[in-house]
């Protein structure tokens, strides 16, 4: 006595296959992955180059900015340590007016 399995087994065989043959009942339209355009190696490469430069110009802007800025601290730097100094002399002279204003 043949098994019943066998023919249910069967049968969802070929179901499954005509399922996954059949998308244009589904309204399905499916591009093979090999009709995709690929980009040639010229093309990335010169794309890669356009990159690469635009990159290297955005760094060498940053570069000329970070010694702008490092210039520009060093000299504010001096500017505080002047001014600190002027601040210190005219306390000094401050505080001698003051002590002669008490001795009178």
């Amino acid at each position: 006595m043949p098994s019943s399995r066998s023919e249910k087994t069967r049968s969802r065989k070929g179901r499954e296959d005509t399922e996954l043959c059949d998308f244009n009942q589904l309204g399905l339209d499916f591009v093979p992955a090999a009709s995709y355009s690929v980009p040639l190696r010229k093309e990335t490469e010169l794309m890669n180059q356009e990159l690469i430069e635009v990159l290297e110009k955005k760094i060498g802007d940053i570069v000329e900015k970070y010694s702008a800025l490092k210039e520009e601290n060093a000299r504010l730097n001096e500017e505080i340590q002047r001014l600190s100094n002027d601040r210190e002399g005219i306390k000094s002279r401050v505080d001698a007016i003051l002590g002669k204003l008490d001795g009178i």
